[in-house]
């Protein structure tokens, strides 16, 4: 059944789903459900949660799904759902992001950082340094990296000011860089 998916496009799926076949549901929910559960994850940091909010965004996608404009980008749509709905889970639990009046970003190294964390590190490390961080800095940074949003995007989603973005960002790095390094210095030394 996948390879018999993999050859209709979301637009065809749509048309499916918008003339009653639930064949069209099923499919565009095999396609991006562990794309969106994945988003979701990063930022609650819960299995079970995730999996209850990604029932909640499928519900929510396929009830609206007549307001889509652009059948070609439901992946997009309904990843943004989720991000969204996970944004509202994290406040709905009173997790909020403080504004930081101290968002001077005085560091002239900080190339010099994101080139080295890209050249030494290898995904999973960065991954296991970024599940290690405070919830609000965490979530920054998986909606910057992993969800491709940008800082100003980041900002209005959560309601906060750019320049505290920036800051958590780069705290977040620094703490990062930290941490791999620190964990190469012990593999070195055992």
């Amino acid at each position: 059944m996948k390879t018999a998916t993999v050859n209709i496009s979301d637009r065809e799926l749509l048309e499916l789903c918008g003339s009653g076949n639930n064949s069209g549901y099923s499919m565009l929910y095999q396609r991006y459900s562990k794309a969106v559960f994945n988003s979701i994850f990063r930022i609650v940091n819960d299995r079970e949660d995730a999996e209850d909010i990604l029932q909640e965004v499928f519900v929510k996608a396929f009830s609206e799904i007549k307001s889509l404009k652009n059948t070609d980008s439901f992946g997009g749509w309904i990843k943004r759902i989720g991000v969204n709905h996970s944004l509202t889970f994290l406040r709905k639990k009173k997790i909020y992001f403080a504004e930081i009046d101290d968002d001077r970003m005085l560091d002239i190294n900080d190339d010099e950082l994101e080139e080295k964390l890209a050249l030494e590190t290898r995904v999973e490390e960065l991954q296991y340094a970024i599940a290690e961080l405070p919830l609000q800095i965490k979530t920054i940074v998986n909606l910057l990296l992993f969800e491709d949003m940008s800082q100003e995007e980041v900002a209005k989603s959560l309601n906060i000011p750019h320049g505290t973005v920036r800051s958590y960002y780069h705290r977040a790095k620094k703490k990062i860089f930290e941490k791999i390094n620190q964990k190469s210095e012990n593999e070195r030394s055992a």
